[in-house]
């Protein structure tokens, strides 16, 4: 009798053991987030006040550069590989629409949204990234975050 008792104590204590091991990640049921900073340059050149959005399946974070083109992201993100988007607008500024002087494609893009209300004139912004990291469908910028985070997830963009 005494050997069973101690074989339940050691199973008991196992268990018990291994909860508290697999509960240090959190039991709230919300994922465990790491640090991410970087930065974004533009050919070498700091990218101040552009938006850094990572996206995962299920995830998605986002963060605006300071100055110094450096971003953190707040709260943190899952250790993920994200595809990155980064964009950053100049400017807003009414133009009138009149299809009779010929269009840009910024101003046959703000045509279109316009039609739906009836207006004649509308408000954009020009995006001074290159679509190729401004995009969702043509970014080719990713990011693996590790599991210890990361303060270096830069971005070198290249303007052409």
């Amino acid at each position: 009798c005494v050997g069973s008792f101690s074989q339940m104590h050691l199973v008991f204590m196992s268990i018990l053991v291994g909860g508290f091991v697999t509960g240090c990640g959190g039991s709230s049921g919300e994922p465990k987030r790491v640090s991410v900073a970087g930065t974004v340059t533009m050919d070498g050149q700091p990218v101040a006040s552009a938006d850094v959005s990572l996206e995962a399946e299920g995830e998605a974070r986002m963060a605006t550069t300071d100055k110094d083109g450096f971003y953190q992201i707040k709260g943190g993100a899952q250790a993920l590989k994200y595809k990155v988007v980064i964009s950053k607008f100049e400017g807003a500024g009414a133009i009138k629409l009149d299809p009779a002087e010929g269009m840009d494609a910024g101003q046959f893009e703000a045509m279109q949204a316009a039609d739906s209300t009836g207006e004649t004139t509308a408000i954009i912004a020009k995006q001074l990234i290159p679509d190729k990291y401004s995009s969702r469908d043509q970014t080719e910028l990713t990011v693996v975050i590790p599991l210890e985070g990361t303060q270096t997830a830069d971005f070198k963009l290249d303007a052409n």
